[in-house]
Parts: structure tokens; C-alpha cells; sequence
């Protein structure tokens, strides 16, 4: 595919659409651009209907986070304020055992399936054996080893919940086949619809169990139906049963992005979930509820933007993954747009962390607030991180994964044992500082997969720095203006999050709006010309 870039004209309009109407380059006036700088080539049917899709799957994420989160919010803030912060850290533990295990038993199955330009049914059928032969052995292996990760952690009632985690992993490997194959569709809105039946049935366990004398149970059956129910959706959904016999060639065409994928997964699951597990066992279940609820509440907007954005934007890349110019320009323009959301909520959740966690939380949660701020820092660069993935997968290069997260779990082990003297404090401000270090090192490689420099990066986060820098002022006005007033409760939660959603909706309203408005221009386009 030609690039444009030397096209002034063009390569203006590209920055000034959202991301994914830039993953190809050539859409026309007909499809979301700006009137004052229209296309000058006409879109084909090939990147019209990518498009199409790739917009279709970010608009039904994006509903489907709203429910999601709106759903998991309710549950949480209940079950926060109803159990303590030691069944939030049993819980923070079970729920590192269940993504460990999921790591562990699908070795890369799913990103090899998806991102191959042609797959046969022998290649998918092999890749379902090898899953659910996987998963066998490592459910009938945490049944067994349920009371030894017990007695590991130092916590005795952590074993019924191992042994209630065993059907949800299992089912998780039966239905890889049916995940890759929704994910090389672009069908999101199943995606979408299986995250949200999760959530559902979390919130119905763990609030059904919560008033009876099972309350223990509540956050283990909650996260076991979670898992349980997303499986069962998406196998419902996409009932991708072998349909050959498998072969020794198709494991062999497989294995070496598989195993790429397999090894920086494994790493990535390790080295994200390392500091819990130190922390539970350095400074006890208590502290590490603290410090779970810190890292939760910055997690949550990278979370939600990979959920949106990142995933759709594996398989969308992959169709790019032999034209540097085009994966380039979409890759600087969706960092400088994820940089708009990223940095601000960051900036915001630092100044203002007693309001944010007393008034949704409870005063009894007050000791996450210094931990959430010295967090801040690093992890307002984590979110930058959403997109570097999609771009190593996409140019055959798995095994990055493998070299960053090694020295992310060495650091991270450094950071956590040093300075675990220092409780919390000490912890947190270690682990944002191997954060920071991490989040460049990978978007710079990224970059230079795709022929970007570190200026086109720095550049491309600049606005999304300017506007968490007024955000933060007006969050730190908010807060002078509560003390004056003396408001309390919800009402100074109020003062502290209004002025800055104002500020993010000055700069950035004609952005969001552009982009709500051409979610469904594209789609509408899309039936036109295929009906």
C-alpha cells in the first residue's frame, strides 16, 4: 500500500481524525474527516469495510465497558464497605491464581490463531487440542496443590477458593478457538455481550452470598462465576469444535509465534501481579487491600482503554503488519489520543486521592490515598503502553514481550523486597519509578518497529501532557473551593471532579464528538455500500 505521507494535506487530515479511522489512511470525505481538509482519494471497499468493523467493535466496547464497570462499580463499593480489606487482598490473590493459570495453560494459542493472514481448519483444530488438554492438566493440578498455595501465602482459606477457580480455568481453554475466532472477525459486540454476562453473574454470586452466613464466599464465587459465564458465552457464541485431524506441521507452523506469545504472556502475568504477591506476604493481607485498591483505581482507565481500543487493535494491525508508513501513522496518532485520556485521569486522581477514596470507599480506606499518589506517576505512563503490544504481535515479534517483562519482574522484585521497610510508601513510590522506566523503554521500542523516532512520540503525547496539567489545576481549584465552602461527603467529591471535566470538555468536546458521530457515520456507510 502507497503511503501519503508526503502529502501535507493528507497527513494533516490523518491526525486530525481519531485513531481508528487512521489504521489504513485513505478514508474519503464520506467517512468522518474534517470538511476543511478532505481526502483526495476515494476509499475501495477492502479499508471501507475494515473500517467499518474496526469503528463497530470500539463503539461496542465502549458500550459494553459502560455496563461493565457501571455494574462492577456497585459491586465493589458494597462489597468494600460490607467485608475488610483482608477479603480484598484473599481476593487480589485468587484473582492472580485464575490470570496466572489462564497464561500458563493457553501457551499463545490464541494471538497465533489471530494473527495469521490464513488459517485451515487443521491449524485450529490442533491449536483446541493442545488447549483443552492443557487445561485438564493444570485444573486437575490446582485441585491438588489447592491447600500447598495455602500454606504458601500464609493464608489457610485461600485453598476452597483454588479448588472453586479449577471449572472456570477449564473452560477457559476449551473455548480458545471460539475467542480467536470472534477477535479475527472483529466481533466485538459478542465480545462485548459475553464481558458483560460475566459481570452480571459476578455481581448476582457475590452480592447473593453477601447477607447469608456464606459471606466468606462472597468475592471467591463471584470471580469463579465471572470466568465461568465468559467462557460459556463465547463457546455459545462461536461453537469452534475441531474439525480436522491434528497434525504435527500445523504445530509446528504455530509454534514459534505461539511460543513467543506464550513466553512474554507468562512474563507479563508474573511481573503485573509480582508486587501483590510480595506485598501479601511481606506486609500482610490488610496492607496489600490497601495497596490493591490504589493500583485498581489508577488501573481502571488504562484497563478500560485496552478493553475499548487496544484489543480491536491487535487484529486491525495485524492487517496493516506489512506496511510500516500506514502502522506507524495509526500507532503515533492512537498513543497521542490515548496520552488525552491517560495523563489527565492520572494528574486528577493524584491531587485529588482522600476525596476520591473516602467518599467512594469509606474513611476506613484513607491509607490507599498516599499510595494512589505516589502511583500516579507510573502508572499515567502504563496507559501508554496499550497499543506497543498490538504492534510487536503485529510485526511478528512476540518474543519483546519476553525481554521487557524479565526486567520488569526484576525491578519489580528489587523495588518491593528494598523498600518493604518503608511499608507502602516506600513500595509504591519504588514501583511507579519501575513503571515509568518500563512504559518508555517499551513505547520506544515499539516506535522503532515502525520507523517513528522518540521525537514523533514525544510530540505525539504533548497535548494529552498539556491538558493533564490543567486538569490538575482545576482539580486543586475544586478542592480550595470545597474547603472554602466547607462541603463534605459527595458534595466535595463534587468540587474536585466537576472543574475538571469541564476543562477536558473544552479542549477535547469536538474530538469526543467527532468521534461518537463518526462510529456511526462509518457504520451507516458500511450498509450503504454493502446492502
Amino acid at each position: 500500500m502507497k503511503s501519503d505521507s508526503h502529502d501535507p494535506a493528507i497527513a494533516q487530515a490523518h491526525d486530525s481524525v481519531p485513531f481508528f479511522e487512521v489504521l489504513d489512511g485513505q478514508f474519503n470525505s464520506q467517512v468522518g474527516q474534517s470538511p476543511a481538509e478532505p481526502m483526495t482519494k476515494q476509499v475501495n471497499e477492502v479499508t471501507l469495510a475494515l473500517g467499518a468493523r474496526f469503528t463497530r467493535s470500539v463503539r461496542d466496547n465502549v458500550m459494553a465497558e459502560c455496563a461493565v464497570q457501571g455494574l462492577r462499580l456497585c459491586a465493589m463499593v458494597v462489597l468494600a464497605r460490607e467485608l475488610g480489606a483482608a477479603e480484598l487482598g484473599l481476593f487480589r490473590v485468587l484473582l492472580v491464581l485464575v490470570m496466572f493459570s489462564g497464561t500458563a495453560l493457553q501457551p499463545g494459542l490464541t494471538e497465533a490463531l489471530v494473527q495469521r493472514k490464513n488459517l485451515s481448519p487443521v491449524q485450529e483444530s490442533t491449536a483446541w487440542l493442545i488447549s483443552v488438554g492443557l487445561g485438564l492438566i493444570g485444573a486437575a493440578a490446582l485441585y491438588a496443590g489447592a491447600s500447598v498455595i495455602a500454606e504458601l501465602m500464609a493464608m489457610p482459606r485461600l485453598s476452597a477458593g483454588v479448588r472453586l477457580i479449577c471449572l472456570p480455568v477449564l473452560l477457559d481453554c476449551v473455548a480458545v478457538t471460539s475467542n480467536a475466532y470472534l477477535q479475527r472477525e472483529l466481533r466485538f459486540g459478542t465480545l462485548a455481550a459475553a464481558e458483560v454476562a460475566a459481570e452480571v453473574a459476578f455481581l448476582v454470586t457475590a452480592l447473593g452470598l453477601l447477607w447469608t452466613r456464606l459471606a466468606s464466599w462472597s468475592l471467591m464465587a463471584g470471580l469463579s462465576a465471572r470466568f465461568a459465564v465468559r467462557a460459556l458465552v463465547m463457546l455459545i457464541a462461536a461453537p469452534r469444535l475441531p474439525r480436522a485431524w491434528p497434525t504435527i506441521d500445523a504445530v509446528r507452523d504455530l509454534r514459534r509465534f505461539a511460543a513467543g506469545v506464550w513466553g512474554g504472556n507468562l512474563l507479563c502475568t508474573v511481573s503485573a501481579n509480582a508486587d501483590y504477591i510480595l506485598v501479601g506476604r511481606l506486609l500482610g493481607a490488610s496492607a496489600l487491600g490497601f495497596y490493591m485498591l490504589a493500583w485498581d483505581l489508577l488501573r481502571f482507565v488504562p484497563d478500560r482503554l485496552y478493553k475499548v481500543a487496544g484489543r480491536v487493535a491487535f487484529p486491525a494491525f495485524c492487517m496493516l503488519q506489512d506496511d510500516d508508513a500506514e502502522l506507524g501513522r495509526g500507532y503515533r496518532n492512537f498513543v497521542g489520543y490515548i496520552a488525552k485520556v491517560v495523563l489527565p485521569m492520572a494528574a486528577c486522581a493524584a491531587v485529588a486521592a482522600p476525596e476520591l477514596i473516602r467518599t467512594v470507599y469509606g474513611a476506613r480506606w484513607l491509607p490507599a490515598a498516599e499510595p494512589l499518589r505516589l502511583l500516579s506517576g507510573g502508572l499515567a505512563l502504563v496507559g501508554l503502553r496499550v497499543g506497543m503490544g498490538a504492534v510487536y504481535f503485529a510485526k511478528g515479534r512476540p518474543e519483546i514481550d519476553i525481554y521487557l517483562h524479565s526486567a520488569r519482574l526484576v525491578l519489580i522484585i528489587a523495588a518491593v523486597c528494598g523498600m518493604s521497610a518503608s511499608g507502602l510508601v516506600g513500595i509504591s513510590a519504588a514501583m511507579s519509578l519501575v513503571e515509568a522506566l518500563i512504559s518508555v523503554a517499551g513505547v520506544l521500542v515499539a516506535s522503532a518497529m515502525v520507523k517513528l523516532g522518540p521525537r514523533d512520540v514525544m510530540i505525539a503525547t504533548i497535548p494529552g501532557a498539556r491538558l493533564a496539567f490543567a486538569c490538575a489545576l482545576a482539580t486543586l481549584a475544586g478542592k480550595w473551593l470545597s474547603m472554602l465552602c466547607g462541603a463534605g461527603g459527595a458534595l466535595a467529591l463534587a468540587f474536585v471532579v466537576l472543574p475538571p471535566a469541564a476543562v477536558f470538555l473544552w479542549f477535547e468536546g469536538q474530538m469526543l464528538g467527532a468521534m461518537v458521530a463518526s462510529a456511526f457515520e462509518l457504520n451507516a456507510v458500511f450498509r450503504t455500500q454493502w446492502s
